[in-house]
């Protein structure tokens, strides 16, 4: 029965340890579990892999591209400006190189890296965070002009043209980057779902 048990543990904190999840707003990332020094920034909607719980706090692997020889930020997709995670100048954060590619001429590596968070704001389907930015956005944005579809703009056009506006609508301030991540990943240059 001891066996068991132990198997059932062991077996459960491996499926746990291996979890992917997205981030549902702006995380603050640390170097290790017990930290209180700010490294880092993760933005919703980012796809992580949880590693292990210590505490109240998660080891998250986050993938990302960057310009060959850059580390300071996370990109979703190669030479678009789709933050997944960016970082403090001379954060300590290890990236790992795990690919590269190149995109419009321009040579990016694809990285890795492993840095905590705490344990919130995560969740396991990235569905409702896009319909709750998409309710925001068209709720909010048709109020003085007809509405923008996403694929109107670019994705690194997006952020921009979203605060030159955003300061009018009733959207809450926490919630500008989750409607940004929706809005450049639903944009004109980026590939249909």
């Amino acid at each position: 029965m001891k066996k068991l048990l132990f198997f059932i543990s062991v077996s459960c904190g491996i499926l746990f340890a291996q979890d992917k999840m997205f981030s549902t707003g702006v995380k603050p990332l640390y170097l290790d579990a017990t930290s209180s020094k700010v490294v880092g920034k993760l933005l919703p909607t980012t796809e992580v892999t949880i590693l292990k719980k210590e505490g109240d706090r998660v080891l998250l692997s986050i993938e990302g591209y960057a310009p060959a020889g850059e580390n300071i930020a996370l990109y979703f997709v190669p030479n678009k400006r789709i933050l997944n995670a960016g970082f403090s100048k001379n954060s300590g954060v290890k990236f790992e190189k795990i690919g590269s590619t190149n995109a419009d001429g321009k040579a990016f590596d694809k990285l890795k890296v492993q840095v905590w968070s705490e344990n919130t704001d995560l969740s396991d389907d990235v569905k409702p965070l896009f319909a709750q930015a998409k309710d925001l956005f068209d709720q909010n944005c048709s109020m003085c002009h007809g509405l923008h579809q996403p694929k109107e703009f670019s994705a690194n056009q997006w952020p921009s043209m979203f605060k030159s506006m955003a300061g009018r609508t009733g959207i809450d301030k926490k919630d500008y980057q989750l409607v940004i991540q929706y809005l450049q990943k639903n944009a004109k240059d980026m590939p249909t779902k």
